[in-house]
């Protein structure tokens, strides 16, 4: 896979204001993109996740540091990379006393936009709001606003996206049309780069998260690279036609097997490795009379992965303070 981009080393120090003390909003974090994904950016209010797109975006810049997108260094090549990126900010931006049309002619213009007219119906179309293209930005719904703030950052055909909390106040409905219109960017080959904290949204969306807490990286990869490294054991799930108390005692019998638990007509066993040690369980339940109606590894969700590194976190930092 070709990176796209590469962060080294990216630290950002504020003042606060009221006691002049320095504030680490961002602190020593190592990444990389790669060209094409979707990569999700999870971590609870507060955890640095603006400050670290807004860097990227070269609209802050590093106490320390640097990041290159697309090759070029946000220290020293800020006009070119802003040529080459489109950024939805929490707040969508969009000026409600212009069309629709005159929103997008609007930032047109910064882009030197060839066939401008022609690149606003498509673009439009795309997002099926071309009957909407004369009415005024502040009679649209939140998710037409929304869907508007998005074909403003594609205008000018950017390389990379950078959406900062997409969904944000959007009812479902319009949630889902969202990221509806964020998966079939993807299948015309730009990155995206989603900072949330829905972690539904992350996980139906994203190719690969990293979690940031307090300003550090705690874990990037995805959701089965991190719960590998979280948890020792996996599970498996056997669902039987009759499920005997015979079948869990011999099961609870071999030394591979960590836990074993009858649930809803099925037995969950933790593993630590699914892959040597499931036919031979399949083997020994049809040995002793099970029927067996399906068998499945279950998978660690992206919030049972968040609330895992935040309570690990929690418990670092009180060890740390005693």
């Amino acid at each position: 896979m070709t990176e796209i981009i590469r962060v080294e080393n990216l630290s950002k120090k504020f003042i606060n204001k009221k006691d002049k003390t320095e504030v680490l909003a961002v602190d020593n974090i190592n990444f990389s993109v790669n060209s094409g994904e979707i990569f999700g950016f999870l971590g609870p209010n507060g955890a640095g996740k603006t400050t670290t797109i807004r860097m990227l975006a070269c609209l802050l810049k590093p106490t320390l540091g640097n990041a290159f997108l697309n090759g070029m260094s946000i220290l020293e090549d800020q006009e070119n990379i802003r040529s080459i990126i489109g950024f939805l900010t929490e707040n969508h931006g969009n000026y409600e006393n212009l069309t629709v049309k005159q929103n997008l002619e609007f930032f047109g213009q910064f882009y030197n936009i060839q066939n401008l007219n022609e690149r606003i119906e498509n673009i439009l179309e795309q997002f099926e709001m071309l009957d909407r293209i004369d009415m005024y930005a502040g009679e649209l719904s939140k998710g037409l606003k929304q869907r508007l703030a998005l074909a403003r950052t594609l205008i000018h055909e950017p390389k990379i996206l950078f959406f900062d909390e997409p969904t944000a106040g959007l009812d479902p409905i319009a949630a889902v049309k969202v990221r509806e219109l964020i998966i079939k960017l993807k299948s015309r080959n730009r990155t995206i780069f989603i900072n949330s904290h829905n972690l539904e949204e992350v996980q139906k969306v994203c190719d690969r998260v990293g979690i940031i807490d307090k300003g550090r990286i705690k874990r990037i990869g995805t959701s089965d690279e991190i719960s590998k490294n979280l948890w020792e054991f996996r599970i498996l799930e056997i669902k039987l036609k009759r499920l005997s108390d015979e079948i869990i005692s011999q099961l609870s019998k071999l030394d591979f097997i960590k836990e074993i638990f009858p649930i809803n007509g099925s037995i969950r066993i933790h593993l630590k490795d699914l892959e040597e040690f499931t036919p031979i369980i399949v083997e020994k339940v049809v040995k002793l009379g099970g029927k067996i109606i399906s068998v499945e590894p279950i998978e660690y969700s992206l919030e049972d992965i968040y609330v895992k590194l935040m309570e690990d976190s929690k418990i670092n930092q009180q060890s740390g303070e005693k």
